[in-house]
């Protein structure tokens, strides 16, 4: 499970909102997820990270 420092808040708003994305998300290994965690925080516009949750949710119909 993901500890440290938790979720950035707009990737953890973003999942909440879209269910592929959630899917996507917990699809993922331990170590993948932290990567996706770090990438999130170097986000810094909303309209970015729509489109990086986006992307997750399609790693859930390609896995």
């Amino acid at each position: 499970m993901i500890k440290e420092d938790g979720l950035p808040l707009g990737l953890g708003f973003g999942l909440a909102m879209n269910e592929a994305a959630m899917k996507g998300f917990a699809s993922l290994k331990e170590d993948e997820k932290r990567q996706v965690i770090e990438a999130a925080r170097t986000i810094t516009s909303k309209e970015e990270m729509q489109t990086f949750v986006n992307s997750i949710a399609e790693i859930g119909y390609t896995k």
